[in-house]
């Protein structure tokens, strides 16, 4: 058995921030709700995902400061993790005109939950009512007991007079960052963010450029894993991609550090016959590098961030009226880019079944999302469950590389290599292979 530590939640300083520090002994999460509710620092261990823009560290600003000119370069990017309105645009009311944004994304949010158990960990953060969209944001925060797992319930409230029509689109700026031995910031070229491919994409390729060169060298297809990636190679760009998951109910992004061994992703549901903003982007992926973005240069800044993006349908929001979307985090390790998310974990090689003259050699690298053990279920061709066993315990600190030969029972057509959970006992799957042809 692993050692489970409860869930606690303390109130102090972050980087000069009135903060709330949520801990489960694997991941710390760290909120600040006076700059607009962020989320500043996700940790696995001792290792920082969030970007965090030190010049700005316990800084906070008046809404006349927050707002400047209105140009980009008035923005205060604190970095972390925040939610805005979409479609962001200035041609109309119906865009979000942000950043920045004295209000939704630097305005002083409320903290008005906060509590915890051994289970879990939970605050809530409320922003001012924004005239300008009309929208009040609502992000609740919960960490879990026993592993990598966090997750976000976000809410937009309608308090003007009339109808509003929004996208909840959540993001998260990610640390694509190394240290020189002369000991200065470089760009981290073995970061990456990848998306499940959709077979049925409308967009060329499976994903639209939204923004820098059509040619970005960052912006690629993998058709044999059926990703949609982005290798950091500190280029300004964006895309936006169609991205779902095979069961066509569900979606994520990822995000790895492989030169550091860490995998970040994010899971929430899709909605295959709903409206999505900019052209029906279900994720996007920012990446600051050389170049020009209206008047700010980030060519001469020593910022290095990827972001992943992720967007609810556009919903119809009339006076008075709430709508919520849910996203779950999840912290690991990882042996490389991620291939696959699951419920259980990344996978940087998915499971892979070989038959041999000794049985079936059964592979995969894996980072996990629970402490719990390895559960292997030989599965007949009409999916019943022929035989179960417990292998090895694992959990979000350390990589599991999953390599054994066995001996399928009579029948069996799939493996399936699941975590279970030694919090809840609930089998959650890494991923399923076919045995033979």
């Amino acid at each position: 058995m692993i050692e489970i530590p409860p869930c606690s939640l303390e109130q102090a300083d972050f980087c000069g921030w009135n903060a709330l520090t949520l801990r489960n002994g694997w991941i710390t999460l760290v909120a600040a709700p006076d700059i607009g509710g962020r989320i500043m620092a996700l940790n696995l261990g001792d290792y920082p995902y969030l970007f965090v823009d030190p010049d700005l560290a316990g800084k906070c600003f008046s809404p006349e400061e927050n707002q400047g000119d209105g140009s980009l370069a008035a923005w205060k990017n604190y970095g972390g993790s925040k939610t805005w309105p979409s479609p962001q645009g200035w041609d109309n009311d119906d865009q979000w005109h942000g950043p920045p944004d004295p209000v939704l994304d630097s305005g002083r949010y409320q903290l008005t939950e906060m509590h915890s158990s051994a289970e879990s960990a939970t605050i809530q953060m409320v922003s001012p009512p924004d005239p300008r969209s009309g929208m009040q944001i609502t992000r609740r925060v919960s960490l879990h007991q026993g592993g990598g797992r966090a997750t976000l319930d976000l809410s937009f409230s309608n308090t003007s007079d009339r109808a509003r029509r929004w996208s909840i689109w959540n993001v998260t700026q990610l640390r694509a960052e190394k240290t020189s031995p002369g000991g200065e910031l470089a760009p981290e070229t073995a970061c990456s963010v990848s998306a499940p491919l959709n077979p049925h994409s409308k967009f060329p390729g499976g994903y639209r450029v939204m923004f820098g060169a059509a040619d970005n060298p960052q912006w690629k297809t993998d058709a044999e894993n059926g990703l949609v990636t982005a290798d950091y190679a500190w280029e300004i760009g964006k895309i936006g991609s169609d991205a779902i998951a095979a069961n066509q109910q569900s979606g994520w992004i990822a995000f790895s550090n492989a030169a550091q061994g860490y995998g970040f992703a994010e899971r929430f549901p899709v909605f295959k016959y709903e409206t999505y903003p900019d052209d029906g982007s279900t994720v996007e992926c920012w990446t600051v590098g050389k170049g020009k973005v209206a008047n700010l240069d980030y060519e001469h800044s020593n910022i290095y961030l990827m972001e992943t993006e992720v967007l609810s349908p556009l919903y119809t929001f009339e006076p008075g009226q709430t709508r919520s979307f849910k996203i779950e985090w999840g912290a690991c390790r990882t042996g490389g880019r991620v291939l696959d998310v699951q419920p259980g974990g990344c996978a940087s090689q998915k499971l892979a079944a070989q038959p041999t003259t000794r049985g079936v050699q059964l592979s995969g690298l894996f980072g996990v999302f629970d402490a719990g053990r390895l559960q292997l279920d030989w599965l007949g061709a009409n999916g019943q469950t022929l035989a179960s066993s417990l292998l090895d315990p694992v959990d979000p600190s350390r990589l599991a590389q999953f390599d054994q030969t066995l001996q399928p029972p009579d029948g069996a057509a799939f493996a399936r290599l699941s975590v279970l959970a030694q919090v809840d006992q609930t089998a959650r799957l890494l991923g399923v292979a076919k045995i033979g042809k």
